[in-house]
């Protein structure tokens, strides 16, 4: 076992095209999160839902320069037939939808229900983190600001989760390690450089150099509640490989750290989840160099 790297990324490939079909796609991220965010807002704090609601809807209806689903005869009951909680509010599920259209900065001259769309990468990026942005930034909006960072991590905990299966992905950290090793025939992975450590102690470092995700939404201001959007959810995504796999990561590229510092500990082999240090980290790619 060595340490290795994986993955490419330059500035230019947020310019890279990537294709989508716009409604599908729509439907299993921003709509489906949204959905989930008003049932689970609905459970946890019932009493600030049509604040919430009205306000979202006002801060999408602000960004919006037309309105996509109109021109293009969108059937919002067709589209919300899966979404419970976003069918109850139809101004939102229109604004939503219509906002996350004009972020792929899609043309309305397109039958987009039946074609798919190639679209840069950044535009791809931002379709679905600018609504998770905002969706935390309207809950700091209407309640103390702890107090909506709590309930936004509640939110991403319970909602990663749920697409878990009851089965472990990987069975143990070296078979989570192996699949991380190129294949002479793989593609690149596009966005993030990450070196890869050595198992130790129940313990696997991975050193994420890059990060596509920051590049794509540096326009947003507010660090945290980015962290939130695009990091965050990390944390329940690696134990949903396995329950006994708990992340530990303590500064991400995004906060402005010149990289992520991820630890995947195995909890049968060690329970004490200490992080490595920052030397550790600036050295792991000099340590191939001495195995």
């Amino acid at each position: 076992m060595e340490v290795f790297r994986t993955g490419q990324y330059d500035i230019s490939d947020l310019e890279r095209l990537q294709e989508i079909q716009p409604l599908e796609y729509a439907k299993r991220t921003v709509l489906k999160r949204l959905n989930y965010l008003l049932g689970y807002i609905m459970k946890e704090k019932p009493e600030i839902l049509n604040s919430f609601v009205t306000r979202l809807t006002n801060q999408f209806n602000q960004f919006l320069k037309t309105s996509f689903s109109k021109e293009q005869n969108v059937d919002f009951a067709e589209l919300s037939k899966d979404f419970i909680h976003l069918k109850v509010f139809p101004e939102l599920l229109s604004a939503c939808f219509d906002y996350y259209l004009q972020l792929l900065d899609f043309s309305s001259n397109r039958s987009w229900i039946q074609e798919k769309i190639k679209i840069p990468n950044r535009n791809y990026i931002q379709s679905f983190l600018y609504h998770r942005y905002y969706n935390v930034q309207t809950l700091t909006e209407i309640i103390e600001r702890n107090t909506s960072i709590d309930l936004f991590k509640g939110y991403i905990d319970a909602y990663v989760k749920s697409l878990s299966s009851e089965r472990s992905k990987y069975e143990i950290l070296e078979e989570f390690r192996n699949a991380r090793i190129p294949k002479d025939d793989d593609s690149p992975s596009i966005g993030w450089v990450i070196v890869q450590g050595v198992i130790e102690d129940g313990k696997f470092p991975q050193r994420k150099d890059t990060c596509m995700w920051k590049d794509a939404i540096i326009n947003l201001t507010d660090v945290e509640l980015k962290y939130l959007a695009a990091c965050y959810g990390d944390f329940q995504g690696y134990n949903n490989n396995n329950k006994n796999f708990i992340l530990t990561m303590e500064h991400t590229i995004v906060e402005g750290y010149p990289y992520c510092d991820c630890v995947l500990h195995d909890i049968r082999i060690n329970k004490d989840l200490i992080h490595p240090s920052k030397e550790f980290f600036d050295n792991m790619w000099s340590l191939k160099e001495h195995q």
